[in-house]
């Protein structure tokens, strides 16, 4: 996202309203390429503090003081929607913040300043787009017929059609869904899909799920890695013969 795109944004309440989806980047490790990415919305901007729902999993009490990214997505002017971050601290787990049920957790952060925003990213690793000859599909436990649009050795995304009567299935940010990824012909990668992200379809028709791949065995974790290499691999050759005839 360029310089230019970003001043359609003059200032933090213009990004951080209450309701907007965030996301907080607990930890990043390049070297082995993990990330921890976790789920909330924000619920107050209030002078030099953000108030964001407690995560699932919760952040700790113990975490306090911890520098961590506070990150949304944005449409630019591509249309394409495009994690923005920030740098932030996080002063406190707060325990009596109010809600409509009473009193419940919240995360008290520390809140930027117009120009602290960056264009970043949120996950680490390469996506790849699924076509129908990749012999790769996903199925997901308590869900019929789910579309693979794209996959990583990180996560998914998936895309979901309503039902017969028209509904959309119940999917909740931070559910975990056992799935299974797999590869005709070779095998499959099985463990928990965390849900990072819910975009609806128009009219409701589907629903697009981003899932963060967790809870895999050694070597599940091993094949996939192998073969997301081996299709990217695979991809890349079939570009580079097109380009040549």
């Amino acid at each position: 996202m360029s310089a230019k795109e970003l001043e359609r944004f003059p200032d933090r309440e213009a990004l951080l309203t209450t309701g907007t989806q965030v996301f907080l980047v607990l930890h990043k490790d390049p070297l082995r390429e993990r990330i921890d990415v976790r789920v909330s919305s924000v619920l107050q901007l209030e002078g030099d503090v953000l108030f964001v729902a407690q995560t699932e999993p919760p952040v700790r009490h113990d975490q306090g003081g911890q520098q961590v990214e506070v990150a949304l997505l944005v449409r630019s002017d591509d249309e394409a929607r495009r994690p923005l971050g920030y740098v932030a601290r996080l002063l406190d787990v707060r325990e009596d913040y109010p809600s409509d049920e009473g009193q419940g957790q919240a995360l008290a952060l520390s809140a930027p300043n117009t120009g602290d925003f960056f264009e970043t990213s949120l996950r680490m690793h390469y996506r790849v787009p699924v076509e129908e000859d990749m012999g790769v599909s996903i199925r997901l436990e308590g869900f019929e017929d789910p579309e693979l649009l794209d996959f990583s050795a990180g996560g998914a995304r998936v895309r979901i059609a309503a039902g017969p009567e028209g509904l959309l299935p119940d999917i909740d940010l931070g559910q975990a869904i056992p799935f299974r990824l797999l590869f005709l012909g070779s095998g499959y990668a099985a463990g928990d899909g965390v849900v990072r992200s819910l975009e609806f379809g128009e009219n409701n028709e589907s629903i697009t799920v981003g899932l963060f791949f967790t809870n895999m065995e050694i070597r599940d974790i091993r094949y996939l890695e192998r073969m997301v290499a081996r299709t990217v691999s695979s991809c890349r050759q079939r570009e580079r013969d097109a380009d040549y005839v």
